[in-house]
This record gives C-alpha cells, structure tokens and sequence, in this order.
C-alpha cells in the first residue's frame, strides 16, 4: 500500500521533471504586486497626492477597475502581474510652458473635460535563457491592461493629436472600428509579421459607451480640402516672412561682420572687403529673394489650381474620409505632390486583415455632457496590449469572453 501511495505521490513530479523549461514558465503561477500610485500634476509626475485634490470619487472607480482586472485573472499564468492607478488632473498648457501638449491637455482642447485617471495591470513574462532552467522573470513590461476613464487619447487608438484643426474640429488620425457590440466599440489593430500569422492583432481597444451617440465623426475629403485652401495662405504668409527675415537677418549678420573685420584684422584692405561682400552677394541679393518668393507664388496658386480641381469631383468621391493627413503641410504645398496625394486615397496595398486601417475624425461634440466634470465617467477605453506575447493571448481570450466588460459597463450606468 505505501508504494502504491509513494508512486502516486511521484506521477506530479516527475510530469514537472519531464517538462521543458518554457512549458513551466508558461505554467507558472502569477505572482501578484500592488505598486504605488502616479499623480500627474504641472510639476510632473509623483508618489504624492497634492493636497488640493479630491479623488474620492476617481479612486472608487479606479477600485472596481482593479478587482476587474483581477477577477478576470484568477488562477492566470505565465507572468508576474504589477498594479497600479494614475490620476491626471491637471497640467500647464503648452504655450506657456514650453513643453509638448499631454494627451490630458489634448482631451481637454478637444472636448473640454480636463483631467482623467486610469488604472494599469502590466504583465513581466516569465521566460527561459535557450529553454533551461532557472525560469526568470521579465525586467521591462511590453505588455499591459489599461483601463482609460474619460480619456481616449490615452488609449493608443488615436495618433496625430494636436496637429491639425479642421473647419474649427480638433482632429487626428484613428485606427478604423472592427465591430460594435451594443455600448462597446471594437478595435482590433492589427500588423502582419513575416511568415507569423498568429500574432497579427498586437493590440486590443474596446470603447464602453454611456450613450448610443458615436465618440467619433469622420472628417470628410470636402471638408479637408475646404480647410486646405485655407491653411494654404498661412502657409504663404508664414513661408514668405521668413524668407524676408532670413535675408534680412543675413545681411545685418554680413554687416555687423564686416564691422568688426575693419576694426580689428590687421589685414584688412579695401579690396579684400569687396571680394568678401561679392562673395556674399552671389547668394544673398535683392534679385534671388524676388525670383524665390515669386516661385512660392507660383507654387501656391498651383497647388491651389490642384485643390479646387479635386473639389469638382463627384459628391460621392468628396463625401468619403481619408487615412493620413497630407505630410507636405508642414513644409510646402507643392502641386504634384497634392495630386499624387489625392490619387493614392483609394490606393490600399495590405488588406484589412493584414494591417488596420486608419481615418481622419474628431470628438462628436453631442457626446460629452461637460457639466458633469472629471470625475463622473461618460466613456471608459480599455486597452490590451498583447504585442508578440504567448500569455497576452490568453488575457485577450478572457476580456473578449462575452460579458467580460459587464463590470466595467456598470460604472457608466
């Protein structure tokens, strides 16, 4: 009888025994850790809440966030799981503080909603060097569950935020919607890896909505090219002054130059004065900045020609969206490149599957109730960042499994 007993008390090990290093690094039981919370404020980023802050509110939101994710994890394997909340509620705006918009500054140009918190599962894979034992442990997370309340420029779904205005609409550049499930928008962008089908979707969004109103409106071709001719004469006006000013600046520099060889090289002549500005002059006169601004002109009203050629298209063809923003506007409006612009909008080399779709879109104005603040949650946009990630596969089987969301839903209710 003991060695019936004995040998059953075996049969787990030596199963353990007989398997790869990698089989037991996916198997391993999650080790759990609850990190400290970020307040982001003017100053940057701390450990410490300002004392001005409220978040009562935001926390209690952020606490049914956490047991959500956890809940969803229960018995889950193959990594180490580290939690924490951040609270966004304030920020200096831009201009003045020299520094890059944050995407609480952008949510709030675009929809007039300041502050935002969101809370952060990441996922530190448990791993073997060629296949051997010792398992280790990942040292920077590439993967996570980020659930967003009130902010969806923090979900990843939207790029080119901050960049252009459109008859008045803060717009960007978003990934297309896969499906709508009632109140939840899908995305499931997507990237083909050479000869590796399995990992094309790298990253799961899932938009809970507390209305049935849409979050986005598409901008279409008319609009954008309306805006176009528009931004095509401050482009003018800017390009223009600064050439002038260029060469303006130039020429004092060549003065204030020339100032200081007189007085102080010994080895200053008449002749040697008048090589140098000749020198000079060959590339900063009069007559070459009036040939470079008529050929910004000339530019211009071509590139105009072009836009309002495209303007007399179908209305089919100008009520349709576009996928970028033409990359041009920053440094010119030249006449082929708008034409080559339009004619490749229809143009897809890689099918939907292969590689998500983008659009151009702005915040539905009609969605976002501003009197109820930063603390009531009108949209919540959870984010599965699954990367190359064996056990990413699984986090995004069990937040897809149906009713998953269910918990997330109530807070909007």
């Amino acid at each position: 009888m003991k060695k019936i007993f004995l040998a059953f008390f075996l049969i787990p090990v030596q199963v353990c025994l007989g398997q790869d290093c990698n089989t037991q690094a996916a198997s391993k039981p999650s080790q759990f850790e609850r990190w400290q919370d970020n307040y982001s404020d003017r100053n940057g980023i701390s450990y410490k809440k300002a004392a001005s802050w409220d978040i009562s509110k935001m926390k209690l939101n952020l606490v049914k966030a956490e047991s959500w994710i956890r809940s969803r994890l229960t018995g889950f394997t193959g990594a180490k799981l580290c939690y924490s909340n951040n609270y966004n509620l304030d920020f200096i705006p831009a201009e003045t503080d020299k520094v890059s918009p944050s995407f609480i500054e952008h949510f709030y140009n675009a929809t007039g909603i300041r502050g935002a918190c969101m809370s952060n599962m990441r996922f530190y894979a448990y791993y073997c060097y060629d296949n051997k034992i010792p398992i280790q442990t990942e040292e920077e997370c590439g993967s996570f569950v980020q659930v967003n309340i009130n902010n969806v420029f923090a979900s990843t779904l939207c790029t080119e935020i901050g960049v252009f205005t459109i008859n008045g609409k803060y717009t960007f550049k978003i990934f297309e919607k896969s499906r709508s499930e009632g109140m939840i928008d899908i995305y499931d962008l997507r990237a083909k890896y050479v000869n590796d089908s399995i990992y094309t979707s790298y990253r799961d969004v899932f938009i809970i909505r507390n209305s049935d109103k849409p979050l986005y409106i598409p901008i279409t071709r008319k609009e954008y090219l309306e805006q176009m001719l528009k931004d095509i004469e401050v482009y003018k006006m800017k390009s223009k002054s600064f050439r002038v000013s260029n060469y303006e600046n130039s020429q004092k520099a060549f003065e204030k130059e020339m100032s200081v060889y007189k007085s102080s090289d010994k080895s200053y002549t008449a002749e040697k004065e008048a090589k140098r500005r000749k020198w000079f002059n060959e590339d900063n006169n009069p007559e070459k900045l009036a040939k470079d601004l008529k050929k910004l002109e000339d530019e211009v009203i071509g590139a105009k020609l072009v836009i309002n050629e495209y303007l007399g298209k179908s209305q089919e063809w100008l009520g349709r969206g576009f996928r970028d923003f033409y990359n041009g506007s920053f440094e010119n409006y030249y006449p082929a490149g708008l034409r080559k612009y339009f004619e490749e909008l229809d143009v897809y080399t890689e099918s939907r599957e292969d590689n998500t779709r983008t659009e151009i879109a702005s915040i539905n104005p009609a969605y976002f109730n501003k009197s109820l603040g930063k603390d009531m949650p009108q949209l919540i946009a959870v984010t599965v960042l699954k990367g190359r990630y064996p056990h990413m596969l699984k986090v995004a089987r069990l937040v897809k499994q149906p009713g998953a969301l269910a918990a997330l839903e109530e807070l909007l209710k």
